[in-house]
């Protein structure tokens, strides 16, 4: 009899790590923290973790305390006292605690951050700092990050490593051209503007801090199932991706080729058990489709981009891959703005099709925008996303809860 409940347990076990077990659905949602409170300003662009003891960490970037001019006009996402915000939510607690100040450079703009616990159980902070005067903000960005091993615990983290990321891209030139010729083969686009455009790329190329800075990171690294960490970042001065490797803790790094494409940004992957990994991509592009791409070797060079079926106003995505083989992706599903529908959509064929589609928000005229998913150790589902530009909202919910459907 022992030996019948030892085997059962331990397939129960087995199918609740491989996620074959069907729960029950559930959703709950919350704040974390109350969008009425005084002192975050505009907030934005949140990443979500799990950490290893089962916390929750959040970051987000917000206005901190307004600075006297002449350092900035208004409180927006550029201006000169905007901050990486953070909040963390104790493994079995209720609710988040007060947040705090993940990173503050003085001065100027700290944006777009995003985390990974790292194959050494490292929590990474990536963030980059806008340089710039208000007429080259984005473009201006450079790319830093912070490493810690001491950070389960209240507050902010330990960290025991800082520096800064400054990539050394080449293949831009030849992307744009063949990007071009694309576009202008389509018909229906003017040849002289396409020109005039190319020749202002072309000599926005000969200045070397155009390529060396304007990376922007958004969506979670991927952690390469040898270990590598894949940073996925995209060039804002020529809307351009590349992903950016290390495994040795960021001692080193190297860059992948150009995705071969321009007019695609914030590159969110998933690595499938065969080594593919696919990228997906936030784009303008006339489809109004999330687009996508492929590598084969690791993530070093990408195929031609393909259009998904997946509906894209040109807003934030991510991609998650859930330990039962499932695709899942977070997005607004719509055509064109306002971000005001939040969906979560999975796919059992690898993007195919997308077999179950479920909505996180759905209110007309709203705002709900640059969502981030991870999967928790037993299964279930944590997004963060921005909430009317005013607080983080934090969503729990299981892949049983999405197949109901609305």
């Amino acid at each position: 009899m022992r030996k019948i409940v030892i085997v059962l347990t331990t397939l129960l076990l087995t199918a609740a790590i491989s996620g074959t077990i069907h729960a029950e659905p559930f959703y709950e949602e919350q704040f974390i923290f109350d969008p009425e409170i005084e002192g975050h300003g505009h907030v934005h662009a949140s990443c979500i973790v799990e950490c290893p003891n089962g916390d929750l960490r959040a970051v987000w970037y917000e206005n901190g305390i307004q600075l006297p001019p002449p350092y900035y006009s208004e409180r927006r996402d550029k201006s000169d006292d905007v901050r990486i915000g953070g909040a963390r939510k104790p493994a079995g607690a209720d609710s988040w605690e007060k947040p705090f100040v993940m990173s503050d450079t003085f001065g100027v703009s700290d944006n777009n951050p995003c985390m990974v616990i790292d194959a050494q159980d490292r929590l990474w902070l990536i963030f980059p700092t806008l340089l710039g005067v208000p007429d080259w903000t984005w473009g201006s960005s450079l790319v830093r990050y912070k490493v810690s091993s001491d950070y389960q615990k209240p507050g902010v983290p330990t960290w025991t490593k800082q520096d800064i990321l400054v990539p050394h891209p080449a293949g831009f030139e030849a992307v744009l051209k063949s990007t071009a010729e694309k576009y202008t083969a389509r018909g229906g686009i003017d040849r002289k503007r396409v020109e005039m455009y190319m020749q202002r790329l072309s000599k926005q190329l000969e200045e070397p801090l155009m390529l060396r800075l304007g990376f922007m990171p958004r969506a979670h690294p991927l952690i390469r199932s040898d270990g590598t960490l894949i940073l996925p970042l995209s060039n804002e001065n020529f809307s351009i991706a590349v992903m950016a490797m290390t495994s040795d803790g960021g001692e080193t790094w190297t860059l992948s080729n150009p995705v071969p494409e321009a007019g695609v940004i914030q590159p969110t992957l998933v690595e499938f058990p065969d080594g593919t990994i696919s990228g997906f991509f936030r784009n303008s592009g006339p489809e109004h489709r999330i687009k996508r791409s492929e590598s084969k070797d690791g993530g070093m060079t990408w195929s031609p981009l393909t259009v998904t079926d997946l509906l894209h106003p040109g807003g934030g995505i991510e991609a998650l891959l859930l330990r039962n083989g499932h695709l899942l992706m977070i997005y607004n599903d719509k055509e064109e703005s306002p971000r005001d529908r939040l969906a979560v959509s999975i796919s059992t064929d690898r993007g195919k099709t997308w077999q179950w589609t479920r909505h996180l928000e759905n209110t007309p005229g709203g705002r709900f925008d640059y969502p981030s998913i991870v999967q928790a150790k037993d299964g279930t589902l944590h997004a963060s996303y921005s909430y009317h530009l005013k607080t983080i909202k934090h969503v729990h919910f299981n892949e049983e809860w999405v197949q109901e459907r609305d």
